[in-house]
């Protein structure tokens, strides 16, 4: 029986995988979802034109300019994912995060206690395990401490209140839904624009996208079609 993974488990996933997403928008995009299989590849005579044409744009010896190789859509799937995963952990700062200390003696350096008190509140708001609101942040970043949050780790900070679980555990299970959805890790499930080519006539749905060979079935009669490798 396999086990669902925890928020906390999502968030290192994001961490772990996010470097991989990066270098896949770096290449152009090779796979379209949902798949060309056999009982789906039913294009018009004008849909291959406009294939054709784009084979054509793309070629390496085309004439014009060449579109950069940079997949925009994954592009935006990070910045969105970034963008939820930075609003979390601002969000959760700003509740469970002590301000640092700060030492308000005015008898100057001189004085060794002030010293003392001086030297710890800056310390104290130079901890690493602080989250930072301002300066450069990523989503690993991000993910990394919302983490450490869920598992209680010590450091300047209160423990997260159920509601603030509730708010971590979405926020990241969705980043965790999207990226393993684009980088292929989630098996997705989509309807088919035919019916069934048997008497029933039912509706069909793909599904794959997980890196296993995707499978179409039939809702109605249950039969199901795999594409056959050369």
């Amino acid at each position: 029986m396999t086990t669902a993974p925890t928020a906390a488990d999502q968030l290192d996933t994001i961490t772990e995988r996010w470097t991989t997403l990066a270098d896949r928008a770096g290449d152009r995009p090779t796979t379209t979802w949902p798949p060309a299989m056999g009982i789906t590849r039913l294009l018009s005579e004008q849909e291959r034109q406009e294939q054709a044409a784009e084979r054509a744009d793309t070629a390496p010896d085309a004439p014009g300019p060449r579109p950069a190789p940079v997949d925009v859509n994954i592009l935006d799937v990070m910045t969105t994912i970034e963008t939820g995963l930075l609003e979390a952990a601002d969000a959760i700062a700003e509740r469970v995060q002590r301000p640092a200390y700060r030492a308000q003696t005015g008898r100057g350096w001189t004085d060794e206690i002030h010293r003392d008190l001086a030297l710890l509140a800056m310390k104290d708001a130079a901890d690493p395990r602080r989250w930072k609101l301002t300066g450069q942040r990523t989503a690993p970043d991000a993910a990394e401490w919302l983490a450490q949050r869920l598992r209680d780790q010590p450091g300047p900070f209160r423990p997260l209140n159920d509601t603030e679980r509730e708010l971590v555990a979405a926020v990241a299970a969705t980043a965790a839904e999207v990226l393993q959805r684009t980088l292929g890790d989630a098996r997705q499930r989509t309807d088919v624009p035919h019916p069934c080519p048997m008497p029933c006539g039912g509706q069909l749905v793909v599904e794959g996208g997980d890196g296993q060979p995707p499978v179409v079935l039939c809702e109605d009669c249950g039969r199901s079609w795999t594409e056959a490798v050369a």
